[in-house]
């Protein structure tokens, strides 16, 4: 399914996402995140072994609601599959790129600062996305009264 340019520029202007997955015992999990797309595939970065990397190992559904920066009531709803799990070293060089885009320097440390021991290794979900709901109300601004 084909991502619209609306939502990759919401994505490319610091786009948080809530994702949910299921745990084994059939619960609901939800995160926000940051996140990202390549071409029309989701990608999501988090650390390897987290409840929600074992979820998604055990049911590789997903749901994910995608909150437009500037206007908080408008959102995408997106559901569709995690089609791969990225455990290598891009996955480490791809989490530095997204927190240059949300926090303007890298993850957990200062410009030119190396990967240090302390801060675990990352993974990347890649999202084939089955359902795209754009729920875009340009009246709704979260403003401050």
């Amino acid at each position: 399914m084909q991502l619209s340019n609306e939502l990759k520029s919401a994505i490319d202007n610091n786009a948080f996402c809530a994702i949910s997955t299921h745990a084994p015992n059939g619960e609901v999990q939800t995160h926000l995140m940051w996140i990202d797309y390549k071409d029309n595939q989701l990608i999501i970065n988090t650390e390897k072994d987290r409840k929600k990397a074992q979820n998604i190992r055990s049911n590789n559904s997903i749901s994910l609601v995608i909150f437009h920066p500037e206007a908080m009531y408008s959102s995408w709803e997106v559901r569709g599959e995690v089609v791969e799990i990225i455990e290598d070293i891009s996955a480490n060089d791809h989490i530095d790129e997204v927190s240059i885009r949300y926090t303007g320097k890298p993850y957990r440390r200062e410009l030119n600062e190396p990967w240090s021991e302390d801060i675990k290794s990352r993974e990347m979900w890649i999202i084939s996305v089955s359902k795209l709901i754009s729920m875009i109300r340009p009246q709704a601004k979260s403003e401050s009264e």
